[in-house]
């Protein structure tokens, strides 16, 4: 069945001085459109955006033309050979579906891609090259996209290595005294890694000439700056850094004060801490008192009948310096100024004491805080800050400056070791560069050994636009007048591919059987605000050969329900996609199973899986195995699956959407116990957090969170559960083993929940929770007495199951849900 443009037939001409309703149809410049909800006087071209008052329905008359738009590579983007570049488009069209999406190279086809997101990869020769793709709709017309222009060129003599500091994660947490794992992962393409070197702050800590590059560091309090430096057989270099803070579980405002629980004995004359405020206990009944909307601290309509408030928690102040930049070059006996920024969220800074390794430069009692310093002595210096509150508190910022006396320096000030950067986004690549004696005529930029950009003029930086995935190592070459010329260390940064779809998404699983919601329902039945569809769930019996199965629902015996059309299921799943839904196919369930005991298995399992994702045109898989399947510690399918959901990712083009929905016992159990079920999932995460893309936890039907940031457990439905579940994941928390679990990305996580009354047997959460708990992740706002370290402007969103019972109980879930979501993504 194919779609056309708009019979506009019938239809009037909308009119300024008319009142148009919900439902309302008119044309203007030859197109129809749909008003969203009440309007007068707003016109429908020029308010149909998404969210706007009309919703544009397409054109008036026949085919339209689809669009596309080459999203990668950038015009002038320069690559190394036999690099595995990204070619990558957006396409879609008005009046019907995209088919397909062909890429070219100089007008020869290198691949068609038939699904979103449309990408192709093609390893790069020398030359110049015209990139372009062409989109093709459903009725055979075509569009060609812009075109980029592509250079390929030789590398340096002696390309530089990469190396990825694999943990502790950027602004992770730590207590003093812990044992915290430095880890790299150090590679060179075209000689040997002679080494890694491990720092802290301007101290080498070790040296390790062989992999795996490990060091372990007892954590020490400060905010500490953690370096490796990549060394190769021809002395090139590269580097990777993370900050991490460390406290003293002894020291702040509240740390020794508990937090607030509901219910919880309290007497009079107690004290406890409840976001980010101290509140005194006046009459026990009531502040011991369950019901949380009278005397919740700070919140209840009669807390102050219960509580006194004594005011905010104590905050440190925070510091951070402004120039000179981190890990710059600086040459000797020049001077340079020390800028250094303060402020104290509940009070002043009263002073900032600026060291140079730890020589004391001076006491600044007032803004700007700024010193003049003569750059000694050769090597590494480490600058340090401390800001002083009203209150005793101090804050402290430490970075680490190169000294020299070479007549010419240059130094990488942007991005920093460690970045991640997206594939297909612009960035600034900065550089400081300065001459002893002559001048400094040009600094350009390599990426892996190949020049992308020169600039002639100070400040130095040129734009850079990464055409394809993995770690790549930066280097500044400077000249000046005099004929001299420097090379920068090495700065690797990590290209990850784009995050799926819409920022804050909306999740929810379509279950192909029946239950108390009813019979399936068609897949044009659901709510418009579902972004990703789980289709719930292939699977096999505990005795099959691996192979996996797929049908849709036909006849049950218990109901009357009639058979799911495959035929109209795939033609609505691609009309759906091409407004930009998603659909993975769920392995598992409740009592699903699949099996991977032998190679044999693992071969027929990526088969069959392969077959379906191809024959359907889902756009990827999600892992949902629960109690029934087997999954524990030390089991063929942990070891053996995310090898095969990898080989099934590359027999599908290389981009397939990859998520996950364990229930809460198989990850953030693990720091219960880590055997049996209990983090059973963390492996597969672990082997996978490159490739997936959303990891939303089932946090019903398995009783309340045990997490580090209170007593006991957080209790289902709360928003201490959904926050402390995501801080957990985005933070990372220490395994029972000793171990830890490293950060996953804040837009790789999301929270999972029933979607009403009946569609679980616990774990339901209140609407006015859900959006609380959302807030505080992402704005950093109405938080309960767990609150994030940093906001996650980036986090993925909700899940629930499902989308059936979301329907039956009149779509109470993804209508307040899907709206807070569009709010968040308006935003952002």
């Amino acid at each position: 069945m194919h779609a056309f443009a708009y019979d506009c037939t019938g239809l009037s001409a909308w009119n300024t001085s008319e009142i148009y309703v919900k439902g309302d149809l008119v044309t203007q410049q030859n197109s129809a459109f749909e008003a969203q909800w009440w309007t007068t006087g707003e016109s429908p071209v020029n308010n149909s955006a998404p969210y706007s008052v009309w919703k544009s329905l397409g054109q008036c008359g026949g085919n339209q033309t689809p669009n596309i738009t080459l999203t990668s590579p950038a015009d002038g983007t320069v690559l190394p050979v036999n690099d595995s570049a990204v070619f990558s488009a957006q396409a879609s069209d008005n009046d019907g579906q995209v088919v397909q999406v062909e890429f070219f190279v100089n007008d020869q086809s290198i691949g068609i891609d038939r699904d979103e997101p449309y990408q192709v990869n093609w390893q790069s020769v020398l030359g110049e090259y015209q990139i372009s793709a062409t989109a093709t709709d459903d009725q055979g017309t075509t569009k060609k996209s812009n075109i980029a222009t592509l250079l390929v060129r030789d590398g340096m003599p002696n390309l530089p290595p990469t190396i990825e500091l694999l943990s502790p994660a950027h602004n992770s947490q730590y207590k003093t005294g812990e044992t915290i794992k430095i880890s790299a992962d150090a590679q060179d393409k075209d000689g040997q890694i002679k080494d890694v070197s491990f720092w802290l702050n301007n101290t080498l800590l070790a040296t390790d000439s062989n992999a795996p590059y490990e060091y372990n560091w007892v954590a020490s309090v400060g905010e500490q700056q953690i370096k490796v430096v990549a060394t190769d057989d021809l002395a090139a270099t590269a580097s990777a850094q993370v900050t991490v803070a460390v406290t003293d579980p002894s020291s702040g405002g509240c740390a020794n004060i508990p937090a607030y629980q509901a219910g919880g004995p309290y007497a009079a004359g107690d004290v406890v801490s409840h976001n980010n405020h101290k509140y005194h206990c006046d009459v026990g009944p009531w502040c011991s008192s369950t019901a949380l909307w009278a005397y919740e601290p700070g919140v209840g309509q009669h807390w102050q009948e219960a509580w006194t408030d004594q005011g905010i928690c104590a905050i440190k102040p925070d510091v951070s310096f402004v120039t000179p930049a981190p890990n710059s070059t600086l040459l000797q006996g020049n001077q340079y100024e020390i800028n250094v920024t303060a402020n104290d969220a509940d009070g002043q800074v009263a002073q900032v004491d600026v060291y140079a390794n730890n020589t004391l430069l001076a006491n600044l009692t007032q803004a700007p805080y700024s010193v003049n310093w003569q750059a000694q002595p050769l090597g590494a210096v480490s600058l340090k800050a401390i800001a002083t509150d009203n209150e005793g508190h101090q804050g402290i910022s430490e970075q680490v400056v190169n000294v020299t006396d070479k007549p010419l320096v240059v130094s990488i000030t942007a991005p920093t070791a460690g970045t991640q950067i997206t594939l297909g986004n612009s960035v600034q690549l900065k550089a400081s560069a300065a001459a002893l004696v002559g001048e400094v005529t040009q600094v350009s930029f390599s990426v892996d050994g190949v020049v992308v950009a020169t600039d002639t003029t100070a400040p130095y930086s040129a734009p850079y636009t990464p055409a394809s995935l993995g770690t790549k190592t930066i280097v500044a070459v400077a000249k000046d007048n005099q004929g001299n010329e420097a090379s920068s260390n090495g700065v690797s940064v990590k290209v990850i591919d784009k995050p799926l779809g819409k920022t804050h998404k909306l999740i929810g699983y379509w279950h192909n059987f029946v239950n108390p919601a009813g019979c399936p329902i068609p897949l044009n039945q659901m709510s418009d605000a579902w972004d990703i569809i789980d289709i719930a769930f292939a699977d096999n019996d505990r005795n099959s050969n691996g192979t996996v199965h797929f049908n849709l629902f036909e006849k049950d015996i218990h109901s009357n329900c009639p058979p799911i059309d495959p035929v109209q299921f795939k033609q609505d799943m691609r009309n759906l996609q091409a407004q930009g839904k998603v659909f993975v196919l769920s392995l598992g369930g409740a009592e699903g199973t699949i099996t991977l005991n032998t190679d044999s298995d693992e071969a027929n399992f990526v088969a069959s899986l392969t077959d379906i994702i191809n024959e359907w045109g889902f756009d990827g898989l999600d892992i949902d195995l629960e109690s029934g399947s087997n999954l524990v510690h030390g089991s063929q399918i942990q070891a053996r699956l995310p090898r095969a959901l990898k080989q099934i990712e590359q027999n599908v083009g290389g981009d397939m959407v990859l998520t996950m929905a364990p229930e809460h016992p198989y990850v953030h159990g693990g720091m219960i116990a880590y055997t049996g079920i209990w983090g059973a999932y963390i492996p597969l995460i672990n082997e996978l957090r490159d490739t997936l893309d959303l990891l939303h936890v089932q946090l019903y039907n398995n009783g309340g969170l045990p997490n580090p940031y209170e007593p006991g457990s957080a209790p289902e439905g709360s928003i201490n559960m959904m926050v402390a579940h995501a801080k957990m994941l985005i933070e990372g928390f220490e395994l029972a083993d000793g171990t830890q679990f490293m950060p996953l990305r804040d837009d790789q996580v999301a929270i999972g929940l029933p979607s009403g009354p009946q569609s679980a047997n616990s774990g339901q959460a209140p609407i006015g929770n859900i959006t609380a708990a959302l807030d505080c992740l992402i704005k950093g706002v109405s938080c309960s007495s767990i609150v994030p370290s940093k906001l996650y402007p980036n986090f993925g969103g909700v899940m629930t199951w499902s989308i059936n019972w979301d329907k039956y109980d009149g779509y109470n879930f993804s209508k307040p849900i899907g709206d807070k979501l569009d709010q968040l993504n308006q935003e952002h």
